[in-house]
């Protein structure tokens, strides 16, 4: 099947669908008052409450399941992963038929774990009611607890759990927690009976070198967070590293462990210091440094350096919303505007226009320059300047950026302006599509998508690309499921079946055209907008 064959089928679809802020309401479930569903609970808030009840526990569980689970390498497309994190870490009325549904909890837990960061996680799953009687969702809990260090909350869920204590996983976390408790006859008693269970070998490895105090096992890496909690405690000062097949997520919360970082307390020294780090080392000193209210000077080129390093790293859009904050107190003088153009690509992710304008018109026209006072003869009233002033040069011309550059520039605060219908805009589109290669010709495709005026050649470019390239039947499924999902009104399953079309495509234009057109139908054009404005700034930082 083609992309085009594809694209055209589902319209006839798409365009008879309603917005689903136009459909009626559903059937309200009736609740025992005080019993707080784990869908009601989340940790990043920023969609409606009607975000899980718009859809049906069964047909939520098929869409969870084909996403990217937590025991793989995660997602492959960042700005796809972030979509997904803000669905799955949202708060809300649970599924039609899913209330107190604890295996479906599980899955969107997991899938959370896959698409976005440990900590997130481990926050929801703190606030998350009545962990104890699910093993599934107990064993993510400790999971990712144990992987922060935080052994405490892990043991109390161990010990806690009322259905399938008798696992194989709660055996060994049962031990561990009883050794570190210094209760060594009932660890070693419990040991036992996790060594003959499933993956008792490689636990007794690790159980063995913690209980005798051994030091680290050379022989067997890291492959779980119980494992990762236990390397922690015998060798708190040491980086530990993680089996090659580990999940994405357990080699992230790896690489917070480690040294503590000391650095030099002139601040410039610092800098140097922080410089000739590497990894999550040299992060978390950048970030140290960029964060600090004695020199903004300093301050800007630690934020400069770590938005590089995010850029080498594929997180860009990441990072720089984390610190956008940070630009409102840096100067705006020729050594800031060096990194001028990554600034504003952060303040415009972060939504600040106000400030991301102000520095786009110091990088067009240059910072004002501080003139030196002329010297007078003392003569009040004088309107001949003295002879010294006529010494004086003008410093050299200001050189804006590439309008390659500015265009990028403008682009994105145009989008998360939302002024992507105006004439300025589609002027701004039309220099962009001179060079659409595939990145841009998908930012493209998903603004057309949204109602920009693009021009025809891009369109009639979708098209050969659409007739030239082979759609797997993977992404016509994403496709084809997101189509009825708008139809049936399910706002969770369209954001995710939005982020899974685009990770499954690699970021295609086709994609991010369906993906756009898909969200803004189900009521969520900001989330679209926010979609292409990352892929932008990643794509030009």
């Amino acid at each position: 099947m083609r992309w085009a064959v594809s694209t055209l089928g589902l319209c006839a679809v798409l365009l008879a669908a309603p917005a689903i802020a136009q459909q009626p309401s559903r059937a309200i479930e009736v609740q025992e008052l005080g019993a707080v569903d784990p869908f009601q609970v989340g940790s990043r808030n920023v969609l409606p409450q009607t975000i899980w009840s718009s859809s049906d526990a069964d047909a939520l569980r098929v869409v969870l399941e084909a996403l990217p689970a937590s025991n793989g390498q995660g997602w492959r497309h960042g700005g796809a992963a972030r979509l997904a994190e803000r669905v799955l870490l949202a708060s809300g009325e649970p599924p039609r038929g899913g209330r107190d549904n604890f295996a479906l909890a599980a899955l969107r837990a997991d899938r959370a774990l896959a698409a976005g960061r440990v900590e997130q996680v481990y926050q929801l799953l703190e606030r998350t009611p009545r962990l104890n009687q699910s093993s599934a969702l107990s064993r993510l809990h400790a999971e990712t607890a144990f992987a922060l260090g935080e052994t405490g909350p892990a043991c109390n869920t161990a010990e806690s759990l009322l259905r399938g204590r008798d696992e194989p996983y709660w055996l060994r976390a049962r031990a561990v927690c009883l050794a570190l408790a210094g209760n060594m006859p009932a660890a070693e008693l419990t040991a036992d009976l996790a060594r003959s269970s499933e993956g008792g070998r490689s636990f007794g490895s690790w159980f063995d070198a913690l209980v005798l105090d051994r030091g680290l096992p050379s022989a067997q890496p890291v492959s779980t967070g119980l494992e990762l909690a236990i390397a922690i405690t015998l060798a708190p000062e040491e980086r530990i590293h993680v089996a090659e097949n580990a999940p994405a997520w357990l080699k992230r919360a790896a690489a917070r462990t480690g040294p503590a970082i000391t650095l030099p307390e002139q601040l410039d020294e610092a800098l140097e210091a922080a410089m000739a780090m590497e990894g999550a080392d040299r992060a978390a000193a950048l970030a140290a440094i960029a964060q600090q209210d004695i020199d903004r000077l300093i301050a800007a080129e630690a934020l400069a350096a770590r938005l590089d390093d995010a850029v080498n790293e594929g997180r860009f859009a990441e990072v720089a919303r984390a610190y956008a904050m940070e630009i409102e107190t840096f100067p705006i003088n020729e050594q800031t505007l060096a990194h001028g153009p990554r600034f504003i690509l952060a303040l415009a992710l972060e939504g600040e226009l106000e400030r991301a304008w102000r520095w786009r018109e110091a990088l067009l026209s240059g910072p004002e320059r501080d003139r030196p006072m002329q010297e007078m003869n003392g003569q009040p009233g004088m309107l001949t300047p003295p002879p010294a002033s006529f010494g004086f040069t003008d410093e050299d011309p200001w050189e804006p950026p590439s309008p390659a550059v500015m265009v990028a520039l403008d682009m994105a605060i145009g989008i998360a302006a939302d002024d992507i219908g105006s004439g300025p805009f589609g002027a701004i589109l039309a220099a962009r599509a001179e060079d659409a290669r595939p990145e841009r010709l998908a930012q493209l495709a998903g603004l057309a998508a949204l109602g920009a005026s693009v021009p025809e050649a891009v369109r009639v470019q979708l098209l050969e690309t659409g007739s030239e390239e082979g759609s797997t039947g993977r992404e016509a499924h994403f496709a084809s499921m997101a189509a009825l999902s708008l139809v049936n009104s399910s706002r969770a399953e369209v954001l995710l079946l939005a982020a899974g079309l685009i990770e499954t495509s690699n970021g295609s234009a086709q994609a991010y055209a369906l993906a756009s057109y898909l969200l803004e139908r189900a009521g969520h054009r900001a989330e679209a907008l926010q979609l292409i404005l990352e892929a932008l700034a990643e794509e030009s930082a």
